[in-house]
């Protein structure tokens, strides 16, 4: 199979500037089978190509993108998102009609890329990993009463763009409940193709009772989830058992994530590898109350072996007890999550059997790449 790769950031595990959507495209091209031959093309930013991605590809094409300033004054006028805008450029359209035409199927990875689909010629498939629309939609329930209108205006942009997508293009995204809602919004078929799972090797646990927290820390659900877990959980927590430390571990946190350092609280950036950090702690809690799509590290946690401690939210398309132990118990006040965590550190509950945070990545590839050879034999309504 010839696959031309669209992704709308270089595919990379970098523990700083990497995000889920460069993490998904850099699984799956590094585990692609041999017979299917790859050509990238991506844009510029913040991490170059790693050299396993370079030699994997057949060619690269790297694209620069509009500055940020020439991207907003666009996207004024525009139904996608600024990160569409930057890298709406007349070069990528024409390269993606060029190139698609003599591959047997285009895979558009990432929400940024999404309006590329209709300069694709031939069979296509769309991986958007959170609907724009949705998580924009999100983000206003926690936005105030300004920002609020002005996301819900946003969000009915995008969702007119996204039903104006071609019909011939399959659509995919990560969570099922995402994907049942998509496809509810805009009437037609979407996928669902949750992440694999990295298992870290074991690391010795923390010799004082540990509660760890992990996400990306610049992304405003996990922040408002952090500042909860020490806030007001951790308090509870501390009245019963003082000596108990907290650790945030993720990427890029933000100035009222490095705040809520302290004396039994630890802020970790860019650590090399989250299931490493979770694999460290006594149990894991996330207290998240808004989110999209499937929650890594929640999986990551259990797949560890870790005891983890969720809101309903945050262990959406998980099953309650999930891991081999059952090692995920769903709490939703501040106090019952304060009360599971302190029954995962004082009763004495070891880490739980792992494995069971989810399938592994080759699993995952082995779902895209049938999808993708299913929509390279659909018949094609013509040109575009």
């Amino acid at each position: 199979m010839r696959l031309l790769l669209v992704a709308e950031d270089v595919p990379n595990r970098d523990p700083h500037s990497g995000d889920g959507s460069s993490m998904i495209s850099y699984e799956l091209l590094t585990r692609l089978p041999a017979d299917v031959d790859v050509e990238l093309l991506s844009f510029q930013g913040a991490v170059p190509v790693p050299a396993e991605v370079a030699a994997r590809c057949l060619r690269v094409h790297l694209l620069g993108r509009r500055t940020r300033p020439a991207a907003l004054l666009r996207s004024a006028g525009s139904p996608w998102e600024v990160g569409a805008c930057e890298r709406a450029t007349d070069e990528a359209a024409d390269l993606v009609a060029g190139l698609s035409d003599h591959h047997d199927v285009t895979l558009l990875h990432g929400p940024h890329v999404a309006f590329l689909a209709a300069s694709v010629s031939g069979p296509a498939v769309l991986q958007v990993v959170d609907p724009w629309s949705i998580r924009t939609r999100m983000e206003s329930a926690m936005a105030g009463p300004v920002r609020r209108r002005f996301l819900g205006m946003q969000a009915r942009r995008l969702e007119k763009a996204e039903r104006s997508l071609p019909e011939q293009v399959t659509l995919l995204t990560v969570g099922p409940a995402d994907a049942a809602s998509w496809s509810e919004l805009l009437g037609r078929p979407v996928t669902a193709v949750p992440n694999g799972v990295t298992v870290a090797s074991a690391v010795p646990r923390a010799t004082v009772p540990t509660v760890c927290f992990a996400g990306s820390l610049d992304y405003p659900p996990h922040v408002d989830s952090a500042r909860r877990l020490v806030l007001a959980v951790a308090p509870l927590v501390w009245e019963v058992l003082p000596q108990a430390r907290f650790v945030l571990a993720g990427r890029r946190p933000t100035a009222e994530v490095l705040e809520l350092a302290g004396d039994r609280v630890e802020v970790r950036a860019d650590v090399p590898s989250l299931p490493q950090e979770l694999g460290r702690a006594h149990v894991a809690a996330f207290a998240d109350r808004f989110g999209v799509g499937v929650r890594n590290t929640v999986r990551e946690a259990l797949a560890a072996g870790v005891p983890v401690v969720a809101t309903p939210v945050a262990a959406r398309g998980i099953a309650p007890g999930a891991g081999l132990g059952g090692g995920l118990v769903l709490a939703g006040t501040d106090q019952s999550l304060a009360e599971e965590v302190l029954r995962a550190l004082t009763t004495g509950v070891d880490h739980v059997a792992s494995g069971g945070g989810g399938r592994s990545w080759e699993q995952m590839v082995g779902s895209y790449v049938g999808l993708l050879t299913a929509a390279a034999r659909l018949p094609q309504a013509g040109p575009r």
